[in-house]
């Protein structure tokens, strides 16, 4: 039997609904250019949906469009831009030393 080599050949465990964020929190987010985010794909939206190669790289928005956001993910030494809408990438948030800091002192 011939091999399958589709664009989601070997993405059963990237494409399950485990991974699914509940709720409508992420059309919230107000996404401006410059910022970083993390591609995380829902499987439960197939329209945009990125290749399973982008599966948690962290990729800058270039711009934003009433339903969909363009992110430059640099793979290799080339850059990629995806086409995705907001249910397939979340912001990237950064752990600050000040930030670490202050959780130690609140926390009893």
């Amino acid at each position: 039997m011939p091999k399958s080599h589709g664009n989601r050949r070997k993405s059963r465990s990237i494409l399950t609904k485990d991974n699914v964020v509940r709720g409508i929190s992420y059309l919230l987010i107000n996404y401006q250019a410059g910022d970083k985010v993390i591609i995380d794909v829902d499987p439960s939206e197939h329209n945009t949906i990125p290749h399973r190669r982008f599966q948690g790289k962290i990729g800058i928005v270039k711009d934003v469009g009433k339903r969909i956001v363009k992110v430059v993910v640099k793979i290799g030494n080339k850059e990629k831009i995806l086409q995705t809408k907001r249910n397939h990438i979340k912001p990237f948030v950064t752990a600050n030393k000040e930030n670490i800091d202050l959780e130690q002192k609140v926390s009893p």
